[in-house]
């Protein structure tokens, strides 16, 4: 099997493609990014012939260079994403939202059989009405108002609209919880990063989280698993009250109103520097927790970290 990875020199890329050299299906990763690999990474990958980087921007023509250099690529695994805070909103946009259909059109010229995408719960929006298990089918109702979240959401909507029986690639959409992990950058990694975490007074939804080990073995059984197809929900092992998951994080929280949460997370985030966007509070209001039965079913995934 011969696998492309976008991002590869990302959390996540770096994650995969660790993963899949030690699977003795995979015979060739091709790694995709606009960024070089540092130099202790690359040390370590240049260890193994399996891996090669092709340095190229997803927004560019030239990326398809990519697939007429490397033939019969069986799995395109997209995790390019661009949450740079000092890019402009154009800039993003092209990486996240155009970028996204650029490669699945080059997939689908060049014959890939399987094209994944990495999108997040959150699409569903974090909602007082929510069910308390949301399915695959469930609307997108997020807030479009914030830009990462509005890429997202239009990224994943760009992949479902190229869900064409029968016809290549197959896409995969896989949905994550929030995700915590030393090696990414995520905005719980930054909301959950102090000792204490501040919380919306009279507010404690059921909630999920997943660690990065769990995200890249679910996303390593989609790229292994041949009839994977269509949206699952990944989430992790427990489902239960935010305060609860802080506490087994070792945190202390503490109840504060509403509108002062709200100043100081947008001045937090903006300090921090790590994030293009504000934080959302309603996903530390209300539940947006998903049923992960198909995953469980289908790619054999079971969460073991958290």
């Amino acid at each position: 099997m011969k696998v492309l990875i976008t991002g590869a020199t990302g959390g996540f890329g770096k994650l995969l493609v660790k993963r899949l050299e030690d699977d003795p299906g995979v015979e060739h990763i091709i790694g995709l990014s606009n960024e070089d690999l540092d130099e202790g990474y690359e040390e370590e990958i240049n260890a193994d012939e399996k891996f090669g980087l092709f340095k190229g921007d997803i927004r560019k023509k030239r990326v398809e260079e990519v697939f007429q250099k490397h033939k019969d690529i069986d799995v395109l695994v997209h995790l390019a994403y661009d949450n740079d805070p000092d890019h402009e909103g154009r800039e993003v946009e092209e990486t996240n939202v155009f970028g996204t259909l650029r490669m699945i059109q080059l997939a689908r010229k060049h014959n890939v059989k399987k094209f994944i995408y990495k999108s997040p719960t959150a699409v569903y929006g974090a909602r007082s009405d929510n069910p308390y298990r949301l399915k695959e089918d469930a609307p997108l109702r997020a807030d479009r108002n914030f830009v990462s979240i509005r890429n997202k959401i239009e990224s994943d909507m760009t992949c479902q609209m190229n869900m064409h029986p029968g016809m290549l690639p197959q896409v995969v959409i896989l949905r994550f919880c929030g995700i915590l992990g030393d090696s990414i950058r995520s905005p719980l990694n930054t909301l959950f990063g102090g000792k204490v975490v501040p919380l919306v007074a009279g507010f404690d939804p059921m909630f999920q989280v997943i660690h990065q080990d769990d995200v890249t073995e679910a996303l390593a059984r989609a790229v292994l698993t041949p009839g994977a197809h269509g949206i699952y929900n990944v989430a992790g092992v427990r489902t239960e009250p935010l305060s609860e998951v802080l506490a087994r994080m070792g945190k202390t929280t503490i109840p504060v109103p509403e509108f002062l949460l709200n100043t100081f997370y947008k001045t937090y985030f903006l300090l921090n520097s790590q994030h293009s966007f504000p934080f959302d509070l309603n996903y530390i209001k209300h539940p947006f927790v998903v049923d992960t039965t198909r995953a469980r079913e289908e790619l054999g995934f079971t969460p073991r970290v958290m």
